[in-house]
């Protein structure tokens, strides 16, 4: 066991019973996606944790395991960043048909030097923070509105303060840079996570869309950074300097927003960096309706996903799933 296990001791200690729930978080093989699992495992949860690599699913099995004995736990490989892995995701938890009540969307690119895209051609921040939650949200929401109260997370950024959606180039073509690709990307989460909660309220999907902001964690932070350019040296300073708390702690405060009975409206955002968790404002850039439907519409096109217009019961209307969920 590692020495950070100590505060991982502890993580969902007070949180209510979770028992029959099922947990569905995207990269929680390590860092702050590992700490939401194992705080949903020790409050009964049962938990599918996803990553690209079979060892470290695993092992991160292996860590959880014995202080959640009684929850089900298991490993399924995922990579948001390909649409196509989605897409086999998805029909594995279709296959075996039962209800999603958490989905966290916490996978996270975090700016890379120089610009890099998927075999699908979508640039990587891009892909991996928005598009391929967006895809999954969509191919699971037959199974989302199978619960009773089923819960999509967006795990967003402060990086989405300096973002703006480039609708005319999307991919960054033309003017890349690391800030602006993450920002983009975490803008687009958070836009996402607000759209979600509309389309679900208007067609009666009977899902709660929000979103969390861990920000106080710098290993979660940085857990899955590759690289991490010189201009973003600061961050790496600045994180360092926030007092340390264990990454189940940040693990924790996006929890409390899961299981809390009245959970942060998509009009804000959890946010943590000193302190407990607290609701953060949302400006109008996120709550704009023209563009959450122009970033809805984009993200359906490119991934070729669609879903259902209806006010059908929960588990009675699937979501119709265009293609094999590569771009057109």
């Amino acid at each position: 066991m590692q020495e950070n296990n100590g505060p991982q001791r502890q993580a969902a200690a007070n949180f209510p019973p979770e028992t029959g729930k099922l947990a569905v978080i995207t990269c929680s093989t390590n860092g702050i996606g590992f700490d939401i699992a194992l705080a949903l495992a020790r409050a009964g949860a049962d938990v599918v944790l996803t990553g690209r690599q079979s060892p470290d699913g695993h092992e991160a099995l292996a860590r959880i395991r014995p202080f959640a004995p009684h929850a089900l736990v298991r490993f399924e490989k995922l990579d948001v960043a390909s649409l196509s892995s989605v897409a086999d995701f998805a029909n594995r938890m279709m296959q075996a048909g039962r209800p999603v009540d958490l989905l966290i969307n916490n996978a996270n690119t975090l700016v890379l030097q120089n610009r890099q895209q998927t075999g699908e051609g979508f640039e990587l921040h891009f892909a991996t923070n928005f598009l391929g939650h967006f895809a999954l949200t969509a191919r699971l929401l037959p199974l989302l509105r199978a619960s009773k109260q089923a819960k999509v997370v967006q795990l967003t950024s402060t990086g989405r303060h300096h973002g703006e959606i480039h609708v005319h180039d999307l991919q960054l073509q033309s003017d890349y840079t690391p800030l602006r690709a993450y920002s983009q990307s975490k803008l687009a989460m958070m836009i996402f996570a607000v759209e979600l909660q509309r389309k679900s309220d208007e067609y009666g999907w009977g899902i709660t869309g929000t979103s969390s902001q861990p920000i106080g964690t710098h290993a979660a932070m940085l857990a899955n950074a590759t690289e991490v350019t010189p201009s973003m040296s600061w961050y790496r300073r600045a994180l360092g300097l926030v007092p340390n708390q264990a990454s189940a702690k940040g693990g924790n405060g996006v929890v409390e927003n899961l299981l809390a009975k009245t959970p942060e409206p998509p009009a804000k955002s959890l946010a943590e960096l000193i302190g407990p968790p607290a609701p953060e404002a949302v400006d109008m850039r996120v709550l704009d309706r023209l563009m959450g439907k122009k970033v809805w519409d984009l993200a359906t096109q490119l991934t070729g996903v669609q879903w259902p217009q209806s006010h059908g019961a929960g588990g009675e209307t699937v979501a119709n799933q265009a293609g094999d969920g590569t771009a057109s």
